[in-house]
C-alpha cells in the first residue's frame, strides 16, 4: 500500500496553472504595449503643440502657413489614429484580464480539492493506523494471558 499522496488531477492542476502563467505574461505584453502606445500618443501631441507654435510665430508667411496647417492636421489625424490604438489595446487588456481571473478560479478550485484529497487521505491513513495499533495490542494482550 502506497503511503505518500498523489493527487488524480495533477495532470489537470499542471495545465491550469500553465494556462494561467501563459494569461499572466499575455497580459503583461499587453500592458507594456499599451504603455508604448501611450508614449508614442504624447510624442505625436508634443509634435502637434510644436507645429502650433510654428504656425503663431510665422502668421505673415502664407506659404508656410499652408505647410504648417498640413503638418498640425496631419497630427491631428494621427492622434485620432493613436487614440483608436489605445481604445482597442484597452479592450484586449480588459479581455486578458477576465481571461487570467477565469484561470485562477479554475486552478483555486483545483487546489481545494486537492487539499481536500489530500486531508481525506491523511484521515484514512491515520484510521488504518489506527486499526493496525488496536490489532496489535490485541495480539499482545491476547499473548500476555495465553502465556499465564
Amino acid at each position: 500500500m502506497a503511503t505518500s499522496f498523489r493527487f488524480r488531477f495533477e495532470k489537470i492542476l499542471d495545465w491550469y496553472t500553465k494556462r494561467e502563467e501563459e494569461a499572466q505574461k499575455k497580459l503583461a505584453e499587453l500592458r507594456a504595449k499599451y504603455i508604448e502606445e501611450e508614449n508614442r500618443l504624447k510624442f505625436i501631441e508634443i509634435e502637434k503643440e510644436y507645429g502650433e507654435r510654428k504656425f503663431l510665430e510665422n502668421r505673415n508667411n502664407i506659404n508656410f502657413e499652408l505647410v504648417i496647417r498640413d503638418y498640425i492636421e496631419r497630427k491631428r489625424r494621427e492622434i485620432d489614429l493613436q487614440k483608436d490604438i489605445l481604445r482597442e489595446l484597452d479592450e484586449k487588456i480588459i479581455r486578458q484580464r477576465e481571461l487570467l481571473l477565469y484561470w485562477e478560479m479554475k486552478k483555486k478550485s483545483m487546489e481545494k480539492l486537492k487539499e481536500r484529497d489530500s486531508l481525506l487521505f491523511q484521515l484514512k491513513l491515520k484510521r488504518l493506523e489506527n486499526i493496525i495499533l488496536d490489532e496489535n495490542g490485541m495480539v499482545r494482550y491476547l499473548k500476555r494471558y495465553e502465556i499465564t
